[in-house]
């Protein structure tokens, strides 16, 4: 494959190109305010199989499908409750997949071979323009390869990616930097099969209901395996009171330590150091960015000071449990 071509997502003809190679069967990198997504026509089942090809992705994980206005929902699922027209019409477009029964000839892979299937409205201008020149809807699991840190940002897509996609469409950095909330709405009561940014008292409120607590998804979801968004070096989550402590037993072992903060100042223990924000928002924007540049920084191991065990943190601890060679607490 030739190299990577970079696009610009605020040059309309650059759009216009996005969605010529959509439609000729390629692969784009699309932005949206989660991560960057790996895109293909969700129409063509050729063009399907390339993302997991690209992303050297496990046949039978599920793809989320993307559409760029409310009502093409209904070209992928068998029926639509009032919960789901509720929460689309509460937040989309936005971090919000919803999971339900799909339509008879919905492809398996895209579903993964169960009866349901993912579907959301993205909040990035130039992904929906381009769906929209398009004419069809979209598959767009993070364009990373697979297991690895998603990306929000072009050269995190590049790093990655490159000369094994046609095109990354360039529209800067991820707003959210995490992955959507899926809600599974394929039983009688509503569950959250994997937590984002929406949280549970979000869903809650619109709904004007209780969810179950510790209730599962009626099927595997993108992103619920255990091992996932990591980076290729070791990384330590290390709870707030034990973070100074281990950072020195690390540098008593040799080598170089990249230290993720948000509350203690890692001091003299880590040879490279990123913070990040205390609110639970600003500190999942970055997250990612902070895992990539670490991963750059020629350190053998990487620290990351877990953040609370509090309901507001429930995404972000999720990834990092995910992301995390070993928690150390």
């Amino acid at each position: 494959m030739p190299d990577t071509l970079t696009l610009d997502a605020a040059r309309p003809e650059d759009l216009d190109q996005a969605a010529s190679l959509l439609r000729d069967g390629h692969l784009v990198a699309m932005p949206t305010e989660t991560v960057y997504g790996l895109a293909a026509d969700a129409s063509n089942e050729q063009a399907v199989r390339k993302v997991f090809e690209a992303k050297q992705r496990p046949i039978g994980h599920p793809l989320i499908v993307h559409v760029p206005a409310p009502e093409r929902i209904r070209l992928w699922v068998e029926h639509l409750p009032d919960n789901a027209i509720r929460l689309m019409e509460a937040f989309w477009p936005g971090p919000l997949t919803l999971l339900l029964p799909k339509r008879r000839g919905v492809s398996d892979f895209i579903t993964g071979g169960n009866p349901g299937v993912a579907v959301r409205m993205p909040a990035h201008p130039a992904t929906l323009a381009t769906m929209e020149r398009l004419g069809r809807d979209l598959v767009a699991p993070s364009a990373n390869p697979y297991g690895r840190i998603s990306p929000t940002s072009a050269d995190h897509v590049l790093a990655g990616l490159a000369g094994k996609i046609a095109a990354v469409l360039d529209g800067g950095d991820c707003s959210v930097g995490i992955e959507s909330t899926i809600i599974d709405l394929t039983g009688d009561t509503p569950v959250i099969a994997r937590p984002g940014q929406i949280s549970q008292s979000d869903i809650e409120q619109c709904l004007g209901i209780t969810l179950a607590p510790g209730k599962s998804a009626s099927q595997a979801v993108p992103g619920s395996v255990k091992r996932h968004y990591q980076p290729v070096t070791p990384t330590v989550g290390v709870a707030t009171e034990r973070f100074a402590d281990s950072l020195q037993e690390f540098a008593a072992l040799g080598g170089r330590t990249g230290a993720i903060w948000w509350q203690t100042a890692p001091g003299d223990g880590a040879s490279e150091a990123i913070r990040l924000g205390a609110d639970p928002k600003d500190y999942a924007r970055m997250l990612y960015t902070a895992m990539h540049a670490m991963d750059r920084a020629n350190v053998d191991r990487i620290v990351i000071e877990l953040p609370p065990a509090q309901s507001q943190w429930l995404a972000v601890l999720d990834r990092l449990a995910r992301a995390c060679t070993e928690e150390n607490d």
